[in-house]
C-alpha cells in the first residue's frame, strides 16, 4: 500500500465507475471518459518497488513512455468529454 498514492486510488475510483457506467448505462462514450482519465492516472503515478545494490526496497521512478501514456490518456478524456458535450447540444 506504500506505492498507491492519492492520485493513484482516484484513479482506481474513476476505473471502477467507469466499468459500472458501461454496464449501468451502456453509454460507451461516457464509460470510455471515465476510464481513460483513471486509466491515465494509474499509469502516470503507479510505482514499483525494487530492491537496490544494498537489498534495500526503493521505489522506482516511473518510466518515461509509461508517464506519457498516461498522460495521453488524461488528454483522450479530455477530448472525449468535448464530444460527449458536443454531441449532447446537438440533441437539446
Amino acid at each position: 500500500m506504500k506505492n498507491l498514492s492519492l492520485s493513484v486510488i482516484i484513479g482506481i475510483l474513476f476505473s471502477a465507475i467507469g466499468t459500472a457506467s458501461l454496464f449501468l448505462t451502456r453509454d460507451p462514450l461516457m464509460a470510455a471518459i471515465w476510464l481513460s482519465f483513471g486509466n491515465g492516472l494509474i499509469l502516470s503515478n503507479l510505482r514499483f518497488s525494487k530492491p537496490d545494490a544494498a537489498g534495500n526496497m526503493v521505489a522506482a521512478p516511473v518510466p518515461k513512455v509509461r508517464f506519457y501514456v498516461g498522460i495521453a490518456l488524461i488528454v483522450m478524456a479530455v477530448v472525449l468529454l468535448g464530444v460527449q458535450v458536443y454531441t449532447d447540444m446537438q440533441q437539446a
